[in-house]
């Protein structure tokens, strides 16, 4: 290397693009090893994180592992959830029901209105909010709202055509694949876009994967599997 460029380097000057140094102040992580590098540490800390895909593709186990190990007595809202939540399920997760709320709001600013509420109220650590469109000032709303209550928002939506131009602290969008789930950035603060893995149904689904099937591929999620 040359020398100028290695003194710059030694005294941080420059950045490479081959490091994965975490760009948020504060990270979470999302309990996948692989993950958890490709975000440069996990999930950004008391920020909002946009969720695309076309629906019920794996996207809330992805966070279940981020939720339920928050250890948090905090509530957990879900606003606009597309189906009622299971207690089974929830229950499954190791989730204390009196910790979740779900809340179905009519319009979508009332959805809004209650997630910024919802986060900045010092009273929520993870609020999950279902919404298809958002602008530039409601997100900013919603990103000063998190960081004012130190609460998280996982903000779901399908999968887009047309990429709006909003400065998501991490956007991702999810899509199922034979062998588990791609996960592609989108948007990524300091860091770079479009990088992409495919987390196995396996990582995912540990619990639906018999013992001698655990390191194999398969071509279908291992909930199919479940009789």
């Amino acid at each position: 290397m040359n020398a100028l460029l290695q003194q710059l380097q030694n005294r941080q000057l420059i950045w490479q693009a081959s490091q994965t140094e975490a760009p948020y102040e504060h990270c979470q992580s999302t309990g996948f090893t692989a993950l958890d590098k490709l975000l440069g540490g996990g999930w950004p800390a008391h920020n909002v994180v946009e969720l695309q895909s076309h629906g019920a593709c794996a996207e809330l186990q992805l966070i279940q592992k981020a939720l339920a190990g928050s250890g948090s007595e905090l509530l957990q809202v879900w606003i606009n959830p597309p189906a009622s939540l299971c207690a089974e399920y929830l229950l499954q997760q190791k989730r204390p029901l009196h910790q979740i709320l779900q809340l179905n709001a009519p319009h979508s600013a009332d959805a809004l209105w209650a997630a910024e509420l919802c986060l900045k109220s010092g009273s929520c650590m993870d609020v999950l909010l279902w919404q298809n469109s958002l602008n530039l000032t409601q997100l900013k709303r919603l990103q000063l709202a998190a960081a004012q209550g130190q609460s998280q928002l996982y903000f779901f939506r399908k999968a887009q055509s047309e990429q709006q131009l909003l400065p998501w602290a991490l956007s991702l969008q999810l899509t199922p694949a034979t062998t588990g789930l791609q996960i592609r950035i989108l948007k990524r603060k300091g860091g770079w876009q479009q990088q992409e893995l495919v987390l196995p149904w396996a990582e995912l689904y540990p619990q639906f994967i018999k013992p001698e099937l655990q390191h194999e591929q398969h071509g279908r999620p291992p909930l199919s599997r479940v009789s």
